[in-house]
């Protein structure tokens, strides 16, 4: 809470576009801003693009799966001290993933489409070998059954295992949502129609999260829910391949559009 109030603080000195001066003398052009009304019919648009209708069940997916991993794999093996060990690890493995991915589809090859392609790759495999993991430790207990809770200190290799996969998940969907958002990124070098993008993008994340609380509220088997998780990951990347190979350019030009606001080459620094 303090940082994020530090940011809110912080973003009131930002200085307004017409201000800022780049190293050659020239300014930054001003920002045309939308409407509510623009916005609205933009929004809905967004349901018949066929390029966001691809990225459907990545979206869905990417917060989908927290609650079995929280609930049904975290909740459900480890005693309450360990669960919060566990997050610690869970979180911290999601900066390696995010930059293990990052350089993958940034720096790894000169193409950005050849990037996005082994990117997929990267991330379908680690998710086929996780998930895989996951099956395995899923096939030794079920809902309704009474387990002996794991302690980080006292379970001794019980621990290692369930411990290790639960990492990797959280290794896993850094991966996964870094992958996602690359690609969405490639999709147009207009910041505005990425903002819409983007808010499509959560706001179908947030539904599918939603949605999977209230599944497991319903006690629907732990089995069927990894089974879920796992199909629509796996359903993801095809599609994300089909995405980069039909929507995603090498050249540097605009895929779609050019950006309103700061586009243009050359750094920046604040003038008076």
């Amino acid at each position: 809470m303090a940082f994020m109030a530090a940011g809110t603080l912080l973003s009131l000195a930002i200085l307004p576009p017409s201000k800022v001066v780049r190293d050659d003398g020239t300014r930054c052009s001003n920002i045309k801003h939308s409407n509510v009304s623009t916005e609205v019919v933009e929004t809905l648009k967004l349901f018949l693009n066929w390029k966001l209708l691809l990225i459907v069940p990545a979206a869905w997916s990417g917060n989908f799966l927290y609650t079995y991993q929280f609930n049904n794999v975290n909740g459900v093996l480890f005693n309450l001290r360990t669960r919060g060990l566990n997050n610690v690890f869970y979180w911290g493995a999601e900066i390696f993933g995010s930059v293990g991915i990052g350089y993958i589809m940034d720096f790894s090859f000169q193409s950005r489409r050849m990037r996005g392609f082994v990117g997929i790759g990267v991330v379908a495999l680690f998710g086929t070998v996780i998930w895989s993991g996951g099956l395995a430790n899923q096939l030794k207990y079920s809902r309704g059954e009474k387990l002996q809770t794991l302690d980080f200190k006292d379970s001794g290799g019980d621990f290692a295992g369930p411990f290790i996969l639960y990492f990797s998940f959280g290794l896993l969907d850094s991966m996964f949502q870094s992958m996602v958002y690359w690609v969405i990124g490639a999709l147009a070098d207009d910041s505005e129609i990425l903002s819409r993008y983007a808010g499509f993008y959560k706001g179908v994340q947030g539904a599918g999260a939603a949605v999977a609380w209230q599944v497991d509220s319903h006690n629907v088997s732990f089995m069927s829910q990894l089974i879920v998780n796992w199909g629509l990951t796996t359903i993801s990347y095809p599609l994300l391949v089909i995405l980069v190979f039909l929507a995603v350019k090498d050249d540097i030009k605009a895929v779609e559009g050019t950006t309103k606001s700061t586009m243009e080459a050359g750094p920046t620094s604040a003038g008076p």
